[in-house]
């Protein structure tokens, strides 16, 4: 358990190489800024472990103490992930999604639940032909953690290169809601594994999955909705923000209580606060409206970039993770690395296609060849599959656990840099 001073030297850490790798980033390769922290991030790991290897660089134990201490699992699903999620969700009003609600839904839900069923059942085949210890539910338990595209990386990466404000929205939407539903499934699968499979039917996998998503809907917008009075009625600044955190935070402690999705109670939250502002400005901007609106959007501006730049650099560094590989050869290495990768491109290719397969009409009128590529290539995937993945360690045998962590850092690293800096030239080719 950290106390206070430790707590401020890891964050004084962090935040230093943030502002240092940004900067650096910013005067030298011009990478987008996320990307820039991943890419740098990695680097700066990869160079501390070859000098620790040549015996030119040895860390102080106080430090190492600490950093095994930290927990990337809790440090995001059970901390900053609610308030990114709310950060995210409160630039979009519930009018937008009318136009493609049902495509949203489907591909959050369904496209999902096709995605890790594919994953699932190649990754084992894979893990058959070579050998790799692991059971077909293991391997659907990995393609629940990879198969959703990460709302975080796609608000933050693909905000950023030029797309359709329509195309911008069902992707913002899909990934908002995917995590919560892979992490509904996730947990359910996890449960599964930790005791009798004849325990759970498909009828309980999915009552359990359907209450998950509806219980946290309807506490968000409870508790929004009773927090929402206070928010209108102070005249005071402060507390008009003071009372949007605590909304967040409370759903999603709730729906934590009763065992609901909490970061869809969080998604829930944003839109409605951003639903409630827009309806203000409709009204009429006066002085006090815009005041609300600037000081609202700078201030979940200034917390969505701090959690992001963290985030971003923390997936770089947490390469530091699977360095361990103690009884895999390099060939057993390489064949999990290319695997994930190509069967997460397989994989999210049949959650996205089976929902538009039979479509007669698409957004933007795009063909279902060009809509399918165009959905592949930017379903990124980032800090929540690696703290999914981080939650198996304590059930996982080893060897297992070590092919999760390789094929999942592997699939978010080719996403999020390699797929993050070319999916504006992937739509510009098929538009």
């Amino acid at each position: 358990m950290y106390n206070f001073s430790e707590l401020l030297i890891l964050f004084t850490g962090v935040l230093f190489l943030v502002v240092i790798f940004s900067f650096i980033n910013e005067k030298t390769i011009k990478l987008p800024y996320e990307i820039g922290l991943v890419v740098f991030g990695f680097g700066f790991c990869l160079i501390l472990i070859l000098l620790q290897q040549m015996h030119a660089l040895t860390l102080p134990e106080e430090l190492l103490d600490l950093l095994k201490q930290f927990n990337f699992n809790d440090f995001l699903i059970h901390g900053v992930l609610c308030f990114m999620l709310f950060s995210g969700a409160s630039r979009i009003k519930f009018n937008d999604f009318n136009e493609d609600k049902f495509l949203i839904g489907r591909m959050a839900i369904i496209g999902t639940m096709l995605s890790i069923l594919v994953y699932g059942s190649l990754f084992y085949g894979l893990g058959y032909l070579f050998q790799l210890n692991m059971s077909y539910l293991e391997a659907l338990i990995l393609g629940s953690i990879v198969s959703p595209s990460d709302p975080i990386s796609a608000m933050s990466i693909l905000s950023k290169v030029g797309l359709p404000h329509r195309l911008s929205l069902i992707i913002e939407g899909e990934s908002l809601f995917n995590d919560g539903v892979a992490v509904a499934i996730f947990v359910t699968l996890m449960s599964i594994l930790e005791q009798s499979a004849t325990e759970v039917t498909l009828a309980s996998f999915a009552w359990g999955l359907t209450t998950d998503i509806l219980g946290a809907v309807v506490v968000g917008l409870v508790v929004a909705f009773l927090l929402s009075f206070v928010f209108k009625q102070t005249n005071n600044r402060y507390i008009k923000i003071f009372t949007s955190i605590l909304t967040v935070m409370l759903a999603y402690l709730i729906c934590e209580h009763l065992g609901f999705s909490g970061p869809i109670a969080a998604v829930i939250c944003g839109l409605f606060y951003a639903t409630g502002i827009a309806r203000l400005q409709r009204k009429g901007l006066d002085e006090q409206t815009k005041e609300i609106h600037d000081l609202f959007y700078d201030f979940w501006g200034v917390i969505d970039n701090l959690l992001n730049g963290i985030l971003f650099l923390l997936v770089g560094l947490l390469f530091v993770d699977i360095r361990n590989m103690e009884g895999f050869s390099t060939m057993g290495i390489l064949v999990t690395i290319i695997g994930a990768i190509l069967i997460n491109t397989m994989a999210r290719v049949v959650g996205v296609f089976g929902n538009i397969a039979l479509a007669k009409k698409l957004p933007l009128d795009m063909s279902k060849f060009g809509f399918t590529v165009f959905f592949t290539w930017a379903g990124l995937k980032g800090g929540l599959c690696l703290a999914l993945v981080m939650g198996t360690g304590t059930v996982l045998a080893s060897d297992t656990y070590n092919i999760f962590l390789i094929a999942t850092y592997a699939i978010v690293l080719f996403t999020t840099v390699f797929q993050g800096l070319t999916v504006g030239k992937v739509y510009q080719k098929i538009k």
